[in-house]
C-alpha cells in the first residue's frame, strides 16, 4: 500500500511559486500533492512574466534562464518551437511565463488569496480570504516582490496617481497628449516609457535621485572573467578590489557578471555594519550594472531620448499636488504640470513597509520577522522560516536579506 502523499501548499503562483511546484513534483523523495493558491487564472506568470507585450524582453540572456541548473539549454530548446533563437538572445518575458506554465505537472490551483497562516495541530494551514481553510503538511511562501508603494510623501486618490503600473488597465485612460511623470528610472520605468512612447505620448519624464537608467548588455556576452574576491571582505576592501579589477578591462559590467556566483558567500561574510555601509554607498550603482537592458531595448530608449519623447531628470520629486486639471510637481530645478504621475520606484526596500496584506499580518503576529537590515524576511540558510519546525519555507525575492 503506497503512502499517502504529503500536502505542500504554495502561496503565490508567479515565477517563484511555479518553480517551487515544478521542482517539488520532479525531485521530492516522497509523494506530494501540491496546492497553489494564486488569484490569477494563469500560473507561472506573476508580475514579471504576465505582460502580453512581446516588446517587454527578459533582461538576462536565454542561455541563463533554464529552470534546471543541470540542463542549461532547457529554456533555449523550449523556445525553438517559437523562434529560431540561441542562448545569446533576449526573449520576450511572456515566453518565459509560458515556459514555466508548460512544465507544471498536476497541481491543485486554488484561485483565491491567503489571508493568514496558522498552525493546525502538527500541521499548518492556509486561511483563504473567503474563510475556508486548506491544511498542509508543509507550506512555501512565494508571494513575489512586495507591491509598489508611493515614496513618501507622494501619492493620492484618483486616476492621476498610478501606484501600480502593472495593474490591468492602469495606463489605459492616459491620453497621448498628456505629459506623464515616471517616478523611478529602473527597469519598470524603461518598460512603461517604451509602452507610452509606442502609444504616441510625446512628453514622458522619468526622475530619480541619481537619474541613472539601467546599463545595457553588450551585443555579445562578455568573456568569463576569473575573479578572486577578498576572503574577509569589508565594504572598503570590496570597493577597492572591484575598482582595480574594473580598471584592468575598462568596464564594470564583466566584473559584476563575474561576481554573480560569489555574491551569496560575500554577503554572508559581511558584518551587519559593513552590509549597511555597502548598501548606503553602492546599492543604486550596483542595481544599474546588475539589472541591465537588452541591447535592443537600450536602442529604443536612446531613440526616445533623442527624439525628445523621453527626458531623464536627476534629483527626484521635491513635492507634488493636484492643481486644476493636473498635478503640479516640483522637480530639482523647476515646477512642471503633468497629466499623471506613475510610480515606477519598485517595491519598498524595507519589508516593514510592505503593502502585501499577508506579509503584514504575519509580521504583526510574529510568525515571520524582517531579514537583515529589513531586507526581505528572515530565514535560515536553507530558506526555512525560524520557529516553524521546518514547516514554513520562503522562496523568491523576499529572501534578499540572505541571498
Amino acid at each position: 500500500m503506497s503512502p499517502s502523499p504529503e500536502t505542500v501548499g504554495i502561496i503565490g503562483g508567479g515565477a517563484s511559486g511555479a518553480l517551487a511546484a515544478i521542482h517539488l513534483l520532479r525531485e521530492s523523495p516522497v509523494p506530494v500533492r501540491v496546492v497553489v493558491v494564486e488569484p490569477r487564472a494563469a500560473l507561472g506568470r506573476g508580475v514579471a512574466y504576465g505582460t502580453a507585450d512581446v516588446g517587454h524582453l527578459l533582461n538576462v540572456r536565454a542561455g541563463c534562464m533554464s529552470a534546471f541548473p543541470d540542463e542549461p539549454d532547457h529554456f533555449v530548446q523550449w523556445a525553438h518551437r517559437l523562434s529560431d533563437t540561441d542562448a545569446r538572445a533576449f526573449l520576450p518575458r511572456a515566453w518565459y511565463g509560458e515556459y514555466l506554465r508548460s512544465m507544471l505537472g498536476p497541481v491543485d490551483h486554488v484561485r483565491a488569496r491567503v489571508a493568514d497562516v496558522v498552525r493546525d495541530g502538527s500541521r499548518v494551514a492556509m486561511v483563504l480570504d473567503g474563510g475556508s481553510v486548506v491544511p498542509c503538511d508543509r507550506m512555501v511562501l512565494a508571494p513575489g516582490p512586495p507591491p509598489p508603494r508611493w515614496p513618501v510623501p507622494l501619492g493620492g486618490p484618483g486616476g492621476r496617481w498610478i501606484e501600480d503600473p502593472w495593474a490591468p488597465g492602469a495606463l489605459a485612460e492616459l491620453g497621448p497628449e498628456e505629459p506623464v511623470l515616471l517616478v523611478g528610472t529602473g527597469l519598470t520605468a524603461v518598460d512603461i516609457a517604451l509602452g507610452l512612447g509606442a502609444a504616441g505620448h510625446q512628453r514622458i519624464v522619468a526622475t530619480s535621485r541619481h537619474g541613472l537608467l539601467p546599463a545595457a548588455h553588450p551585443d555579445e556576452p562578455f568573456p568569463t572573467l576569473p575573479v578572486v574576491p577578498p576572503t574577509r571582505p569589508t565594504a572598503r576592501s570590496l570597493l577597492d578590489w572591484a575598482h582595480a579589477t574594473a580598471a584592468e578591462g575598462g568596464d564594470w559590467r564583466p566584473v559584476v557578471d563575474a561576481l554573480r556566483p560569489h555574491t551569496d558567500a560575500i554577503w554572508g561574510a559581511l558584518s551587519e555594519a559593513e552590509r549597511r555601509r555597502l548598501l548606503r554607498h553602492v546599492q543604486r550603482r550596483w542595481e544599474v550594472l546588475r539589472h541591465r537592458m537588452a541591447p535592443s531595448v537600450a536602442t529604443r530608449v536612446s531613440t526616445l531620448r533623442q527624439s525628445g519623447q523621453l527626458a531623464v531628470v536627476t534629483g527626484g520629486v521635491r513635492s507634488a499636488r493636484i492643481s486644476g486639471g493636473g498635478i503640479d510637481v516640483v522637480l530639482a530645478d523647476r515646477t512642471v504640470r503633468f497629466g499623471a504621475v506613475v510610480n515606477c520606484s519598485g517595491p519598498p526596500p524595507d519589508i516593514r513597509r510592505s503593502g502585501h496584506p499577508l506579509i503584514r499580518a504575519l509580521l504583526a503576529r510574529g510568525v515571520v520577522r524582517p531579514g537583515p537590515l529589513g531586507l526581505g524576511l528572515d530565514t535560515d540558510d536553507n530558506g526555512t522560516i525560524p520557529g516553524t519546525d521546518r514547516r514554513l519555507w520562503l522562496v523568491g525575492p523576499l529572501r534578499c536579506g540572505h541571498a
